[in-house]
């Protein structure tokens, strides 16, 4: 079917099939003509999305369950539940403060309450700034879990390794470029960037096939004067340096790869998908 006959049939917007489509969630065949062609699966999707969008979910949530299938709904909704059980404690310990002004007991409380909070939250409150968003902002989709107990020990270590890792020279027009980038993506944007990784380590070679012009575009870019003379590539070399110089991928990584077991899945996924890649060349 034509987009007008998918917004009729969806009762959405043009503006939200484009977004949606944007977001990976939908993916229509374009015709000799250049119009997209929507299947009849597309238009169970687009009414799926439209259902969960008004349940409040976010398109990192539907994203996840377009993925996995509905067996995920349930795992989806237990972390809803869990979300608002730790806001709604959060509430009443404000409340308590607010009336009764005992600030260690709270902490006290706050701080049996931050282990049901996700790991990335954690990793947020203890490094606020652009000095997080350069080491685990990047990971944020695979470290939206609560943190198992088997998992504290080697978070503990990460944060200790990150705490004491040596100074990084940036600067403050390199700090705020970071922290402006890092703003200006959101955890929809982030989540989409991510599966479409996966998608690619799944199945590299059709990967390769169905991105000929973006990789060749990108190859290109990264060669134009443009980028070799950008502040975006100062920071990256200046980064990239900085984490092997101070052991970043040898200590960091295994760690993370303990506390985020799914993390360590993409991981594994990853290394298979490189030495495809080698393969290729």
């Amino acid at each position: 079917m034509l987009r007008n006959e998918i917004e009729k049939n969806s009762g959405l917007t043009r503006k939200a099939i484009e977004y949606y489509e944007e977001k990976g969630l939908i993916q229509p065949l374009k015709n000799a003509n250049g119009y997209r062609e929507y299947s009849e699966e597309d238009l169970k999707i687009l009414q799926k999305v439209s259902t969960f969008r008004r349940l409040g979910l976010s398109i990192s949530e539907i994203s996840e369950l377009i993925e996995h299938g509905d067996g995920s709904l349930s795992s989806v909704l237990r972390k809803k539940q869990r979300e608002g059980q730790v806001q709604k404690k959060k509430l009443e310990l404000l409340e308590k403060l607010a009336l009764q002004g005992d600030l260690e007991d709270i902490l006290t409380e706050l701080s049996v309450l931050e282990r049901e909070e996700s790991i990335y939250r954690r990793l947020e409150i203890v490094f606020p700034g652009y000095f997080g968003q350069m080491f685990f902002a990047a990971y944020q989709p695979f470290l939206n879990e609560p943190l198992t107990e088997e998992g504290e020990q080697a978070f503990q270590e990460y944060i200790t390794f990150l705490d004491h890792m040596p100074e990084l020279n940036l600067t403050k027009e390199e700090q705020e470029c970071i922290e402006k980038l890092a703003q200006g993506i959101t955890n929809q944007d982030m989540y989409a960037f991510t599966a479409q990784k996966i998608k690619a380590i799944d199945n590299v070679d059709r990967w390769q096939e169905e991105n000929k012009e973006v990789i060749a575009q990108y190859k290109a870019y990264k060669a134009s004067e443009e980028y070799q003379n950008s502040l975006l590539k100062k920071i990256q070399d200046k980064l990239k340096n900085y984490m092997l110089e101070s052991g970043y991928y040898a200590v960091a990584i295994p760690l993370l790869r303990k506390f985020s077991r799914s993390y360590d899945q993409y991981y594994q996924k990853m290394l298979e998908a490189d030495e495809r890649l080698r393969e290729n060349k």
